[in-house]
């Protein structure tokens, strides 16, 4: 991450081409404006598209920006040495390309089309945007998803000013304020023990709140980490000053006025709270287009990210792919959002990509802003068992492993694998080798 301090904002208003009229028509129509569609964007200018031949659909307010960021470095003290901040993080820098303000779309002749859209019409080949209407010859699906909230599940409350969803900027930057408001004190509840859980408690407690995290499992990451990784991580968590009460709900958000002031508990406890934060997972963002073909709650696409419909691509969370490791897959990651974009762009020009062959790959970074960063790395398939080896003090590592075979491998610790660690974990996993215990696989790759 590029080390952005501006605070200065980069409006799309300017660049709305074809705002307000009744039709446009463009070579390659992008539906939604996150990761996935920046690299789309950086793909199809460096592939040489013309000027006025592309389009984004997006109903923020600002060109792509490197989601991830929004819950690590946005979120980090005001006494951080790196704190992201528009237009510092727009993509591309989080993959090591441009950084695309308005001015780099505007230079490329990529248009901004402001709004949602509702519904696609497949047999004519268009886009509704509220009223208006794009048409298309090339369709990129790259919506993304949106957060699960938790009064789907009954929980009340969840409206209260305070209460926090973080998936766009403006909600990120609500969240800076209500911290600034509170000036190094008061207390926050983070409902939710995945990666967004992790993320914000770990940024909040360093700006001297007292942050409790809740969740319902028996460990933190439950979808990947085992027990012994779960304790592993809880305990650098709990040193930091991160409570954890784990196996148990919020039922209840209550409030003095129209803010949060607490959190009623399952088992019938009641934390107080000036702020809380929920990260529970996800929703593909796919409604607004019918007619094709399904799987796991996205679209289902082939190797060259083509959906049902040959002139629609689907990219990022909304796309299910098939997986190296057998049936489909469906990843909300931005490594994916990333590749899988690169793979469409040069399926819809025509260029005959490989077929995609992804290995996934799953990481974090917390505690940045303090002397002792955590970081972990997991590639491969998380499927088999998990054998988990110590690596000194402060560093674990694991293997999963099935018929034999190494499916998937993580490293963690403070300061974490460094950058010639990531590159021999992944050559590790993708050559699969005999899975005998877990520090001798490492040691075989001189981990």
């Amino acid at each position: 991450m590029a080390q952005a301090l501006s605070s200065g904002r980069c409006p799309i208003f300017m660049l709305r081409a074809c705002a307000r009229q009744m039709s446009k028509s463009f070579e390659y129509l992008i539906v939604g404006g996150g990761n996935a569609a920046g690299y789309a964007c950086r793909e199809l200018a460096a592939q040489g598209v013309a000027a006025g031949k592309v389009g984004i659909v997006t109903a923020e307010t600002v060109p792509p920006y490197e989601r991830p960021a929004l819950t690590k470095a946005y979120l980090h003290p005001p006494t951080a040495k790196v704190r992201a901040r528009l237009p510092g993080f727009h993509t591309c820098v989080g993959g090591g390309g441009d950084r695309q303000t308005s001015e780099w779309y505007a230079e490329k002749g990529i248009s901004f089309v402001q709004g949602r859209a509702t519904a696609v019409d497949l047999a004519a080949k268009t886009v509704a945007v509220g009223e208006d209407t794009c048409a298309y010859d090339k369709l990129i699906l790259a919506t993304g998803a949106r957060p699960l909230r938790v009064s789907q599940f009954g929980v009340k409350g969840d409206d209260l000013k305070n209460v926090f969803y973080i998936r766009e900027e403006p909600e990120a930057a609500a969240l800076v304020q209500a911290l600034e408001a509170l000036g190094g004190a008061g207390k926050a509840v983070i409902v939710g023990g995945g990666y967004i859980g992790l993320e914000c408690a770990a940024a909040l407690v360093g700006w001297g709140v007292e942050t409790t995290m809740v969740f319902p499992e028996a460990n933190c990451m439950p979808r990947l980490f085992n027990a012994e990784l779960g304790k592993w991580l809880e305990d650098e968590y709990t040193a930091r000053g991160v409570k954890i009460l784990k196996g148990d709900l919020v039922t209840e958000f209550l409030s003095e006025g129209e803010a949060v002031s607490g959190v009623r508990l399952k088992s019938g406890q009641t934390l107080p709270c000036n702020v809380a934060v929920v990260g529970v997972g996800a929703s593909p963002n796919v409604e607004f287009c019918s007619g094709l073909t399904m799987d796991k709650g996205g679209f289902a696409v082939d190797p060259l990210m083509k959906t049902s419909d040959p002139s629609v691509f689907a990219i990022g969370d909304v796309c299910a792919f098939p997986s190296a490791y057998g049936g489909t897959s469906r990843c909300e990651h931005v490594d994916h959002a990333r590749k899988s974009a690169k793979q469409a762009v040069m399926a819809a020009m025509g260029l005959s990509p490989e077929p995609y062959k992804y290995l996934p790959y799953f990481y974090s970074r917390v505690f940045e802003y303090s002397d002792a960063p955590i970081v972990f790395n997991f590639f491969g398939d998380e499927s088999g068992e998990c054998q988990v080896c110590t690596r000194g003090e402060k560093s674990i590592g694991a293997i999963w492993a099935k018929d034999g075979k190494v499916m998937g491998a993580l490293l963690m610790g403070s300061p974490g694998p460094t950058a010639d660690d990531q590159a021999k974990l992944r050559e590790l996993v993708a050559a699969q080798p005999a899975a005998v215990d877990a520090a001798t696989v490492f040691a075989a790759a001189k981990l």
